[in-house]
């Protein structure tokens, strides 16, 4: 089998991840943060070891800033609804995912925000700045397209914000764990993402990593293990959004998916990944029958003339691969490739792809 869907979520885990999943079942895994007995206690510690590798792994300042939640979309929301005011103007790529685009869409029918869209053809700092106005209060930006792997700097997205003073809300769902992201350098008030694709954790785990301290309206209430005799959620992150038990075997699977890639080498995955997508596109693209072809660091999406991308897919699976077909939940940026209509068929890379990977996807399309 030749797994190529790791845009959706990464395929196969480092043994080092396995491993450490299956000792945490097996041998520690209490309730952190809601008991003083010996597993619950090493636990809490795992997981606070998690937050310490998030925020070393993206140059955060303060591992307490680390929130972990679900998945991706999950810290996306908590993101958007407890930061963005109420009739604020926001500014998001014409790429975004649904996870960014139907939050802010209900909260534009719930408290009046405004959703403005900016070009990402171009000089993608010029058009941001040309889609500003005065009333826009924040931006909320993929960092890199689920459907066409094209890159939104985080950089150009960080500078902007802070000389216009506005919050910024990125989310890093394709790019945690194949691009270098260092939020000293480059900050933003949120950053997002997922533990199960390129961080190289299971499913099940996801985070935000908030900026600042300053108090938000919570986002979802229950048990915090601290501050039990108030009625309402404690002040101070992490516990603020973190109500009820946390999934301590995907966070512990997290860290040690990030501990294998600091061990690799950042710079390494992006480079691989970058020629793997390069080789791809080059070739597929030299095919006849494929009318659409476009990629860029590890995602590339295309269709063969004349037929769905659906049976694309599974015809390709019946064959041994494993790839996506569909809109991949952005119908913003199918609308601008003008794929809107059954999609594309997107293979997504890891750090365990290979060449030959790409060989067998093309003999068998051919």
């Amino acid at each position: 089998m030749v797994y190529l869907d790791n845009a959706a979520t990464g395929f196969p885990k480092p043994r080092e991840v396995t491993a450490a999943v299956g000792e945490c079942i097996k041998k520690y895994c209490g309730n952190p943060g809601r008991s003083m007995h010996r597993l619950a206690r090493i636990a809490g510690e795992e997981v606070y070891a998690a937050r310490e590798a998030v925020s070393r792994f993206f140059g955060a300042d303060d591992p307490e800033e680390v929130v972990f939640t679900l998945n991706a979309t999950y810290a996306l929301n908590t993101a958007i609804k407890t930061t963005i005011p109420d009739g604020g103007e926001v500014l998001i790529s014409d790429l975004e995912h649904n996870a960014v685009y139907r939050p802010l869409k209900a909260e534009e029918r719930r408290r009046g925000i405004k959703i403005r869209t900016f070009d990402t053809d171009g000089d993608i700092e010029t058009n941001i700045r040309a889609a500003l106005t005065a009333d826009t209060c924040a931006v909320v930006s993929t960092l890199r397209s689920n459907v066409t792997g094209k890159e939104i700097p985080l950089a150009v997205l960080s500078k902007i914000a802070r000389e216009k003073g506005l919050i910024l809300i990125a989310d890093a769902s394709q790019s945690a764990g194949h691009d270098r992201i260092d939020l000293a350098k480059t900050p933003c008030d949120i950053l997002c993402a997922p533990g199960h694709k390129g961080l190289l954790g299971i499913q099940g785990c996801g985070f935000a990593v908030f900026h600042d301290k300053r108090r938000r309206d919570s986002f979802i209430e229950g048990g915090s293990g601290s501050a039990s005799a108030s009625p309402d959620m404690p002040d101070l992150l992490p516990e603020r959004f973190e109500a009820g038990t946390l999934p301590t075997p995907a966070i512990v699977a997290l860290r040690h998916g990030i501990e294998w890639i600091e061990r690799y080498g950042i710079d390494h995955v992006h480079d691989r990944l970058q020629r793997l997508t390069e080789y791809a596109k080059e070739s597929i693209s030299q095919i006849s029958e494929v009318s659409y072809c476009k990629g860029d660091g590890g995602i590339l999406s295309f269709r063969i003339r004349g037929e769905d991308p659906s049976l694309t897919a599974e015809r390709l699976d019946r064959a041994g691969i494993c790839v996506r077909s569909g809109l991949h939940c952005a119908p913003l940026a199918h609308r601008k490739e003008g794929t809107l209509e059954g999609g594309t068929v997107r293979i997504g890379f890891s750090v365990f792809s290979r060449e030959k990977d790409v060989d067998r996807l093309l003999h068998a399309i051919g």
